[in-house]
């Protein structure tokens, strides 16, 4: 039928997107990743992003004959909002930006509390009560305090778990813990810092608070490849508009929400000792194998631009996100409905980053 594409025409034209948006993304972090690192480094990779960039940074040690450790490892800034809920250290982190509605809401969407753990800590006057995190910030932090005892209980066994996981993955054989994010403040970054009592560095396409910060008596480094020291609504394309990668470098699963042990492999010594959970998908996820698709052009770019010493300067790369970022129809029609985000810890759902920016 006239109008319609052949299955195989369709993916090669997805793939021929990835290897022309995504592929220089990846190949110029990949590369300043291995130019600023030693082989004895491991490069632990964070989030939902870091699935794909941890992909791409292996692919560009294969194509430039190049050998260094890395791993994917799961966190989310609600799940380690929740685990710290007991300290705080965190309130920092986990208690700025803007939130109105109960009590209740904030501990589930923000803290990702369920009922019953709400009901196991709080009263239902608490829970049922009014806040706003701008005007009752502090009288928030003295119901947390007054409950510490009752969320260390709670939150224990999850917190019991993932340090075990930590520790499974590698993570403290590291006196310094090198991470890797797409960026931008370093939340997730300073909040292992607390978690772990460890010093830490963090390698971003985008560092919004680059240089050296002081967390609780470790230090915090954040460096930025692309740029440094820009935030969001500033005028920088690539961060106000950072939706766009961020919807397409996901993993295949939803928000990582909690982790338990497996209580059929506990005494394993490898990863099938735990649970893993997680929330909702949106529809990148959904569609992973549109995706795939996607990042398969990206992944060969990447491959082929380390063996053929292909780079790209700052300023050639941000042209190149300019153009995809500002102009309409430069992202396929048929490929507009992967580019969904959650927005959960903020309360806004759902985004389209291309409707949202009325490029659709």
């Amino acid at each position: 039928m006239e109008g319609i594409l052949h299955p195989a025409k369709t993916a090669a034209r997805f793939t021929a997107f990835g290897t022309t948006f995504i592929g220089p993304v990846l190949s110029f972090f990949s590369q300043r990743l291995v130019e600023n690192n030693t082989e004895n480094t491991s490069l632990f990779f964070l989030a939902r992003e870091g699935y794909w960039l941890e992909k791409a940074f292996k692919q560009y040690l294969s194509g430039s004959d190049k050998k260094q450790s890395s791993c994917y490892l799961l966190a989310s800034r609600a799940f380690l909002f929740k685990l710290l809920l007991g300290n705080s250290q965190s309130y920092a982190y986990s208690l700025k930006g803007d939130f109105k509605g109960s009590f209740y809401d904030l501990m589930r969407t923000r803290f990702l509390l369920s009922n019953s753990e709400i009901e196991d800590i709080f009263s239902d006057e608490i829970s049922g009560r009014h806040v706003e995190l701008a005007a009752d910030k502090k009288s928030i932090i003295e119901i947390l305090a007054n409950h510490k005892k009752a969320i260390d209980k709670v939150i224990a066994p999850t917190k019991c778990a993932y340090l075990s996981y930590l520790e499974a993955m590698g993570v403290n054989k590291q006196s310094t813990l090198h991470l890797v994010d797409l960026g931008y403040s370093g939340t997730i970054q300073s909040l292992l810092s607390i978690l772990l009592n460890k010093n830490t560095y963090g390698h971003y396409l985008i560092a919004s608070n680059p240089g050296v910060h002081s967390i609780e008596g470790c230090t915090a480094t954040m460096k930025g490849y692309l740029k440094e020291g820009v935030k969001i609504g500033e005028g920088y394309l690539p961060l106000d508009r950072s939706m766009f990668l961020e919807s397409l470098l996901t993993a295949p699963n939803g928000q990582f929400r909690d982790i338990r042990f497996n209580t059929f492999n506990k005494s394993a010594k490898n990863l099938k000792q735990f649970d893993f959970y997680y929330g909702r998908k949106v529809a990148s996820q959904k569609y992973f194998y549109i995706l795939e698709q996607v990042m398969a052009g990206a992944l060969d770019y990447v491959e082929h631009a380390a063996k053929h010493n292909i780079t790209f300067t700052k300023s050639e790369l941000e042209m190149l996100l300019n153009s995809y970022l500002s102009k309409p129809h430069m992202i396929p029609h048929s490929l507009a409905h992967i580019f969904d985000i959650d927005d959960d810890v903020t309360s806004n759902g759902t985004v389209n980053a291309l409707q949202f920016f009325g490029l659709a």
